[in-house]
């Protein structure tokens, strides 16, 4: 009878080792895939993109350094959404107009991005749209490359004053700033 439940407690043993190495492989399987989706997208392979600014804008990813880190936004924060799926276009759609749409809840009016509209002065409105004013409601002079990496990084517009707390503030490098706003240098 013995020599019975010896034989039981080892296939119990047997059973909870499988299962800990089961849940341990699942754990750090779990735990990798945003490692992969950081090498390879979630679903652009080789030749997606025509540039790195066009890679960022799409997948918030750069060629350079993979998955770009923002702080706010409309998510509240740290790294991208789940699989990385927050990127510029989430928000200012695939043309670069914006608009208004929903993203968490939250009714979002994202602003025409293209940079014809950016480095335009900011006192004539493109297609009727109001464009945006100064604090005080002074007319804001047209974004260059230094105005831009202060709305995308730092979030604020080229007076100074503080963007829309639904803008991310990315942490870009110099190299991949630049390569957005050339990609946004092309759209139409």
């Amino acid at each position: 009878m013995k020599q019975g439940r010896e034989s039981e407690d080892d296939g119990r043993r047997l059973k909870l080792r499988l299962l800990g190495l089961v849940a341990a492989l699942l754990v750090g399987g779990c735990a990798s895939f945003p490692l992969f989706l950081e090498r390879s997208g979630p679903s652009w392979g080789p030749g997606a993109f025509d540039s790195n600014g066009e890679r960022i804008y799409f997948s918030g990813m750069s060629e350079r350094s993979g998955r770009i880190i923002y702080r706010g936004g409309p998510t509240g924060g740290g790294m991208m959404m789940g699989g990385g799926s927050l990127a510029c276009v989430s928000c200012h759609g695939p043309d670069g107009r914006g608009g208004v749409h929903g993203m968490h809840m939250q009714v979002m009016d994202a602003p025409d991005i293209r940079w014809s509209t950016l480095s335009a002065a900011m006192e004539e409105g493109h297609g009727g749209e109001a464009q945006p004013e100064g604090e005080h409601g002074e007319v804001m002079a047209g974004y260059d490359l230094e105005a831009f990496r202060l709305a995308v990084v730092e979030g604020r517009h080229p007076d100074g004053t503080e963007l829309s707390s639904s803008m991310p503030r990315w942490n870009l490098s110099d190299e991949d700033l630049a390569d957005l706003a050339e990609f946004l240098q092309s759209l139409p």
